[in-house]
């Protein structure tokens, strides 16, 4: 029972965490055009690469498990193997992260579905987004929120994307805009874009369509 209140305090901590940054989506300026916004942010794409040794080693390790449906009993995942990282599907999470700072949501800010910006090929598709401001949302603590350890089964879908046996590979992002910073996990299979890229860090301008 001591367990159980533990994760649900710490499910209301999330959750108002997350109602405490919604206030950022709509703060700010952005430049308007017809049927579009430019969004004006900073990249921080060498940080947003690093977290992939956090995945494998969370898909590995002792901690790979999730609460099953009545969080009566942990889900141990075995044989997960090691997600490779996909150059097409960061450039997928790049353009979300955009996206997400205009409106947080996996629906697009165009009404499409965030999965419309893969390539054909992907036999699985998933998405993890977060947000927070640019103080207490690094790397690591992105990552942290999307283990939800001491969230419910209800609340731990970000963990199961984590812990797919489906996904072979994930493409990452960070943007930052107005205070914000907003994380993105694109996951996929099998991996489309294996040829490496340059990081893009630094202040760029991202057209997003409404």
């Amino acid at each position: 029972m001591k367990k159980m209140k533990k994760r649900v305090r710490s499910l209301a901590f999330v959750l108002a965490f997350l109602a405490l940054c919604v206030g950022f989506i709509t703060a700010g300026k952005v430049t308007a055009q017809a049927g579009s916004v430019k969004v004006t942010g900073k990249y921080y794409q060498t940080d947003a690469r690093k977290m992939l040794s956090k995945i494998n080693k969370f898909r590995t390790g002792k901690n790979a498990w999730y609460w099953n449906e009545t969080d009566t009993e942990k889900v141990r995942v075995k044989g997960l193997k090691k997600l490779t990282y996909d150059y097409k599907l960061e450039k997928i999470a790049m353009k979300r992260a955009a996206e997400i700072a205009i409106s947080f949501s996996h629906t697009r800010p165009n009404g499409q579905s965030c999965f419309s910006l893969y390539p054909s090929g992907y036999m699985w598709k998933g998405e993890n987004i977060a947000m927070g401001t640019s103080r207490i949302m690094p790397m690591s603590s992105a990552f942290t929120l999307w283990q939800e350890t001491d969230c419910p089964y209800a609340g731990q879908g970000h963990r199961r994307n984590m812990l797919h046996s489906g996904f072979t590979c994930v493409g990452i992002a960070c943007f930052e805009y107005n205070g914000a910073k907003y994380w993105v996990q694109e996951f996929g299979s099998p991996n489309k874009g294996k040829k490496k890229t340059k990081a893009v860090n630094g202040k760029k301008t991202v057209k997003v369509s409404k």
